[in-house]
C-alpha cells in the first residue's frame, strides 16, 4: 500500500496494526512515500526499514512526529528522497531512557535500519535478506 502522506500513513498504520492484532493478519509491510509528487523508482529513492519486532521505535523523521506502533510480524518502509536526514529513536526495552538524535545520508537505492547495539546506529541493510552492512549514522 502507498500513502501519499506521512502522517495520514502513520495514523493508517496504527489503525491496521490494531485490526491486524483483532484478526491474526500475518506480516504486513507498510510503505510509506516521506516527499511530495508521484511515486519514483526504487533505485532513485532511499529506504527506512523499521521492523516491528524489533525494540527500535522511531519517533520523529525530520523534525515531523512518526511515532505509530507497529505490529511485531509487521514492518515500516519510509521512502527517502537522497540527502541527508534526522531521526529520533527510543528503545522499547529501555522506556525509561531519553529519545536519541541520529543522523544519515540516504544514498538512492539504499535500504537502512536503526539498531541498539548497545548504542543506537543506523545500518544500511541488505533490501532482501535484511543482514546488516556499513554503519550510515553521522558521528
Amino acid at each position: 500500500m502507498r500513502v501519499p502522506t506521512l502522517a495520514r500513513a502513520l495514523i493508517f498504520t496504527a489503525f491496521v496494526a490494531l485490526t491486524s492484532l483483532a484478526g491474526g493478519c500475518a506480516g504486513p509491510t507498510f510503505v510509506v512515500q516521506q516527499y511530495a509528487g508521484p511515486v519514483r523508482p526504487k533505485e532513485t529513492i532511499a529506504t527506512l526499514r523499521v521492523n516491528g519486532f524489533d525494540s527500535v521505535r522511531l519517533m520523529t523523521l525530520d523534525d515531523q512526529d512518526v511515532a505509530a506502533p507497529i505490529v511485531s510480524d509487521g514492518r515500516l518502509h519510509i521512502e527517502l528522497l537522497p540527502g541527508r536526514h534526522a531521526i529520533t529513536v527510543k528503545n522499547a526495552s529501555a522506556p525509561d531512557e531519553p529519545a536519541t538524535p541520529l543522523a544519515f545520508t540516504a544514498e538512492p537505492g539504499r535500504v537502512y535500519r536503526v539498531t541498539y547495539s548497545p548504542d543506537a546506529k543506523i545500518f544500511e541493510v541488505d533490501r532482501g535478506a535484511d543482514t546488516l552492512g556499513r554503519d550510515a549514522t553521522i558521528p
